[in-house]
């Protein structure tokens, strides 16, 4: 699962972190879901590792596919942050190395299209922090900053209701698929897209609970659906380093389905 990254082609995406320290960042302008100096990326095409489980699932468009873009990040910088701080500082950064869904440069246009504020000097202040072992409270602080810079970001997009709920429906599909990709018959037998699922539930989860507490009383009510649909899901994850898991995750596909309805209630 690991590569000797060569000189930096990219700006700074998730799979070329790990190569950060070497190079000193001097070169470096941003990297979430995680790539960063080769030319040619380990999962280049949606048949290897990293990529099978989501290939083929349609995600939706506008300011919602924008707010999904965003969660790919989000997702990736939660699921090393929760390695890195659980002690699993090791497979932390090899997920950061090895990870595919957070090029940075793939968000920049999007990020210029809303007018939303980067998070190029967060996510490269988060990268270094794993790969120089730093504390597990500098660690934690990189990451705070972090989130709070996807969000301004998120916010710049101004979503009515039916965008956020739909962007979280995309997550959750994507969750599902990334579950039906990794884990056969209750087995972990790809360990990067079992954990690529929890991140796109996590997110999912934590933007349903952040609605929760909107003033617009029909995102409040869709935010509560949400976790409704989404309530028990978290059992499917047992920690992020375990071989084995559920073997019935057909509660993300039917959530996903919910999720849908509720945000066509709010079109």
């Amino acid at each position: 699962m690991t590569h000797n990254p060569k000189s930096p082609a990219r700006r700074v995406s998730p799979r070329k972190w790990a190569a950060l320290a070497a190079t000193g960042l001097a070169a470096a302008a941003a990297p979430v879901s995680v790539h960063l100096l080769s030319a040619t990326p380990a999962f280049a095409t949606s048949g290897e590792a990293g990529e099978a489980g989501e290939s083929g699932v349609v995600l939706s468009e506008g300011p919602s596919a924008f707010l999904t873009r965003l969660g790919y990040f989000e997702g990736t910088y939660r699921i090393i942050a929760t390695l890195y701080l659980s002690g699993a500082r090791d497979l932390a950064r090899a997920h950061q190395e090895e990870s595919h869904h957070a090029f940075y440069e793939d968000i920049e246009p999007a990020l210029a299209e809303y007018g939303a504020p980067g998070f190029a000097a967060e996510a490269e202040n988060f990268a270094k922090a794993v790969n120089d072992n730093a504390s597990d409270e500098e660690v934690q602080a990189a990451l705070d900053a972090l989130l709070s810079a996807l969000s301004n970001a998120a916010a710049a997009a101004d979503a009515p209701a039916y965008e956020q709920v739909k962007s979280v429906q995309d997550l959750i599909t994507l969750a599902a698929a990334e579950y039906d990709g990794g884990v056969e018959g209750g087995t972990v037998e790809l360990a990067i897209e079992y954990r690529d699922s929890w991140g796109f539930f996590e997110v999912g989860r934590r933007r349903a609970e952040a609605m929760t507490l909107s003033d617009n009383p029909a995102l409040a009510k869709a935010g509560r659906d949400v976790l409704e649909q989404l309530a028990g899901a978290e059992t499917l994850y047992p920690a992020l380093t375990t071989d084995t898991a559920s073997s019935d995750p057909s509660q993300l596909s039917v959530a996903a389905g919910w999720i849908e309805i509720i945000a066509l209630r709010n079109k």
